[in-house]
């Protein structure tokens, strides 16, 4: 993969800023991949997740016009798990298809995505790969710190895990950013001041309402900061070669507790790549830069 080679990408999200579970770093990610001159963001869509589509939309479309992209549009996706029919944003992700390669950025649930590459029309030729904030390797739990007593669920997973298992039945190129590689990287206190000192308005706006959510990881978790989840997904476009990949036989399986979408050497399966590890100055050095330009 060229880093520097511009890449045709449709973005799928869902923004919670300001409502539902707060969480930021769909916020983080769009204007990471908005400000990225290596990135030609060809349309995004919303989907359910963090929070309610009737939040994810507005809040999307909110944080592409603060960056000062109101020419790349902004389609309201599905709103619960399983649909699978035609929508205007399933139609335009179709189309940002057919006109030519694309990558596909799912930092939600992939209800949107299963909708619209299991259409009879889909050009899947013309699909580079799906890059997805989700998977894990057999027996890993999602602890922020040892201090950390309920782990975190795979939740972008979880809330459409049928949505992952008919992707996987495509045999399309999955690239998993999940917990393990998320939790390598993580954003202080210091930068969220740098961010508000010296960041234009759309980033001062971010690092202002990404203060409760830091907050809230440092005295729940005893962490020392948050972990950006979703830039991990961009910055694997970006700056690949930061990151320690391997490609793994890949699963989604269903239990009685709970589903998994797992990764290893010993399962059968179509291969993933999987994102295990990154260099974290390094890729926290260049966010921040991407974030201040």
């Amino acid at each position: 993969m060229n880093a520097k080679t511009t890449r045709r990408v449709w973005i799928d999200t869902d923004p919670a800023i300001l409502s539902g579970n707060g969480e930021v770093d769909d916020g983080f990610a769009l204007l990471q991949a908005l400000k990225s001159p290596e990135l030609d963001v060809i349309g995004i869509s919303a989907v359910f997740g963090n929070t309610d589509i009737e939040h994810t939309f507005p809040m999307a479309k909110d944080i592409v016009r603060r960056a000062g992209k109101e020419n790349i549009p902004v389609y309201k996706g599905h709103g619960e798990e399983g649909w699978r029919g035609r929508s205007d944003a399933i139609d335009a992700m179709l189309g940002a298809l057919c006109a030519g390669p694309l990558t596909i950025i799912a930092l939600g649930p992939l209800t949107n995505v299963a909708a619209a590459l299991t259409q009879p029309d889909a050009m899947m030729e013309n699909l580079e790969e799906v890059i997805f904030v989700g998977g894990r390797r057999i027996g890993l739990e999602f602890r922020a710190t040892p201090d950390q007593v309920d782990p975190f669920r795979d939740l972008n997973f979880e809330l459409d895990a049928k949505a992952a298992r008919d992707l996987t039945a495509l045999g399309i190129r999955m690239v998993l950013a999940g917990w393990e590689v998320s939790s390598k990287m993580w954003l202080t206190q210091s930068d969220l001041d740098q961010l508000r000192a010296d960041g234009d308005a759309s980033v001062q706006w971010l690092a202002e309402h990404s203060q409760a959510w830091l907050d809230n990881w440092v005295a729940n978790f005893k962490a020392p900061g948050f972990t950006p989840f979703d830039t991990l997904a961009i910055g694997w476009l970006l700056t690949p070669d930061l990151f320690d990949a391997v490609d793994w036989p890949s699963e989604v399986i269903f239990t009685p507790d709970r589903p998994l979408y797992h990764v290893d050497p010993g399962i059968n399966g179509p291969n993933a790549t999987y994102l295990r590890g990154v260099d974290n100055d390094a890729f926290r050095a260049d966010l921040m830069a991407r974030l201040l330009s």
